[in-house]
C-alpha cells in the first residue's frame, strides 16, 4: 500500500485516484512562472528612476490597497462560507485502511490532505485523532501534535456539538488525574494541547449558542454550569491550583518550561465560561470567588502562585470578588461597608498580609503586594462599574455614583499616609521609589474619582 505523501500532491493527489466526488480540489499553480517573473524582475534599474518618479503614487495600486484583499481571496473565501460538508467514507477509504494496520503516519498524512476548508471528518475520525493518537502514551511527540493540529484545523472548519464533540467529562477527569503523577515535559505538552482543544471546542460552541439564544443546548451548560454541575467546575478550580503549584516547580524559560502556565490559562478560560454560561454573573461570581478563596489560603503560601492566580483570571468580576475576600481576610479591623471605594480605603488603612518565605531580607515585598492588589481591586471595580475616572468626566450627565464611593482629599491622604507608615514601622525603613510611585499614582487615581464625584452628587 502506498501512501500520498505532501511533496507527491502535485503528481497523484489532483488525479482523483482515492478521492470522492466531494472531496476537496486544488489549483496547480504555473510551474514556470516565478522564473520569468523574477528575471524580468530584476533587470529593473531602481537607481536611475528619478525623485519625481519614486514619488509618484499609482492610482490604480493606491485603490487596490485601500480596497483590502483582493477578489479572488474573496471569491475563495465566499466558496469556503457554504456549509460545510463531511468527508465521504469514499474519500476516508485509505484513511480507515491505514487506521486498521495502526500506521498512524499515513493516517497523518492522508487526513491533512482531505481536511481542507468546506469539508471536515466525521465524528469517529476525530475520536480516533484525540483518543488513539493526541492521548496515546506511547504515541511519538511529533505525531501528538500533527494529531492535535489536524484536530484544531477540524474545529476551525466545523465547530463540533453536544453530538459531534469527541470528548466528554469522563474522558477529561482521567486524563487530568494521570497528569497530577507524571512530571514528563513531553507529557505536560500533550496535556496542554489536549486542553486547548478542549477549551476550543467549549468557546466555539459557546459563542454559536449564545448568539442563537440556545445556551441551555451547549457543552458548556451541560459541563460547566454552576447551578448545575458545580461539583465539575470543582474540579476544574482543583486542577487549575495544581497547575499554578507546578508553575513554580519550572524555573527555565524554554517552551517546555511555560506548558505549566499555559495549562492555567486554559483552565481559566474554563471557568470564565462557568461563570457566563448560567447568564447569572454576580451570582455565578460569588460561588466561584468564595471557592477559589477557599482554596487560596488552604493550599497557596508563595506570593508568586498567588500572582498568577490573580493575573490570569479572565473575568474581572471575578477577579475583584476574589480580591475582595482575600483582603477582608488579611484586616483585621472588620467592616460592613459593601464593596466600594471607601471600602478600598479601609483595606489601605489596615490591611496586613503575610510575609512570604522567599522574601528574605526584602521585607518590603508584601506591601508592593499590597498595593498591586488595591490597583487590581480598584481597576476590577471601576471596569464593572462600565468607565474609567476619564471617560466618566465626557460622559459625566450619564455616571450614577453610590453613596459609599463618595470620597474626599482628606479621606485619601489618610488612607495613604496611613499605608506609608504603617509600612515603615514594619521593615524599619521607607519603601522603595517605585512602590512608593505606585502609591502615589493610586491617590492620583483616586483625586480623579473624587473630583468626578463631586460634579455629579
Amino acid at each position: 500500500m502506498s501512501v500520498f505523501r505532501g511533496e507527491d500532491m502535485g503528481d497523484g493527489w489532483e488525479s482523483g485516484e482515492y478521492r470522492g466526488t466531494d472531496s476537496p480540489l486544488f489549483m496547480v499553480w504555473p510551474e514556470d512562472s516565478d522564473e520569468d517573473n523574477e528575471e524580468s524582475r530584476f533587470n529593473v534599474s531602481f537607481r536611475a528612476a528619478s525623485q519625481e518618479d519614486k514619488e509618484f503614487v499609482c492610482p490604480l495600486a493606491l485603490k487596490k490597497i485601500m480596497s483590502g484583499p483582493s477578489k479572488t481571496l474573496n471569491g475563495l473565501e465566499a466558496k469556503t462560507s457554504e456549509a460545510p460538508k463531511v468527508l465521504c467514507r469514499q474519500s476516508l477509504g485509505l484513511v480507515y485502511i491505514t487506521i486498521d494496520e495502526n500506521y498512524t503516519e499515513g493516517t497523518l498524512e492522508l487526513l491533512s490532505d482531505l481536511i481542507q476548508p468546506g469539508y471536515y471528518p466525521p465524528r469517529d475520525i476525530t475520536t480516533h485523532l484525540l483518543h488513539n493518537i493526541l492521548l496515546q502514551p506511547q504515541c511519538p511527540h511529533h505525531l501528538c501534535v500533527q494529531a492535535f493540529s489536524l484536530l484544531m484545523r477540524s474545529q476551525r472548519h466545523h465547530r463540533v456539538d453536544t453530538t459531534t464533540v469527541p470528548w466528554d467529562w469522563n474522558l477529561l477527569t482521567t486524563v487530568m488525574a494521570n497528569s497530577q503523577d507524571s512530571a514528563d515535559r513531553q507529557r505536560c505538552s500533550v496535556i496542554r494541547m489536549f486542553l486547548d482543544y478542549i477549551v476550543q471546542t467549549l468557546e466555539d460552541d459557546f459563542q454559536a449558542k449564545r448568539s442563537g439564544s440556545a445556551l441551555n443546548q451547549s457543552i458548556a451548560k451541560s459541563l460547566l454550569s454552576c447551578d448545575q454541575q458545580f461539583s465539575q467546575v470543582r474540579d476544574v478550580i482543583k486542577w487549575l491550583f495544581s497547575a499554578i503549584s507546578k508553575s513554580g516547580e519550572r524555573k527555565d524559560r524554554t517552551k517546555e518550561g511555560a506548558e505549566p502556565i499555559r495549562i492555567v490559562c486554559s483552565l481559566q478560560r474554563m471557568l470564565s465560561l462557568a461563570l457566563e454560561v448560567d447568564q447569572s454573573p454576580a451570582l455565578s461570581s460569588v460561588k466561584l470567588s468564595q471557592e477559589l478563596f477557599h482554596m487560596l489560603i488552604s493550599n497557596v503560601t508563595l506570593r508568586a502562585q498567588r500572582m498568577l492566580l490573580l493575573e490570569s483570571l479572565q473575568n474581572t468580576l471575578l477577579r475583584w470578588k476574589l480580591l475582595e475576600l482575600l483582603l477582608d481576610y488579611s484586616c483585621p479591623l472588620k467592616t460592613t461597608v459593601p464593596m466600594s471605594l471607601n471600602l478600598l480605603l479601609h483595606f489601605m488603612k489596615n490591611c496586613i498580609l503575610a510575609p512570604d518565605s522567599m522574601d528574605g531580607a526584602e521585607r518590603w515585598k508584601k506591601w508592593e503586594e499590597l498595593v498591586s492588589y488595591l490597583w487590581m481591586l480598584l481597576l476590577g471595580y471601576k471596569a464593572t462599574r462600565g468607565s474609567s475616572a476619564n471617560e466618566q468626566r465626557a460622559r459625566s450627565s450619564s455616571v450614577v455614583f453610590r453613596s459609599e464611593d463618595k470620597l474626599s482629599k482628606p479621606d485619601i491622604h489618610e488612607a495613604v499616609n496611613s499605608f506609608l507608615l504603617r509600612s515603615v514601622d514594619d521593615i524599619g525603613q521607607a519603601l522603595p521609589a517605585h512602590v512608593e510611585e505606585s502609591l502615589t499614582y493610586l491617590q492620583d487615581y483616586l483625586f480623579e474619582v473624587c473630583q468626578c464625584y463631586n460634579k455629579n452628587p
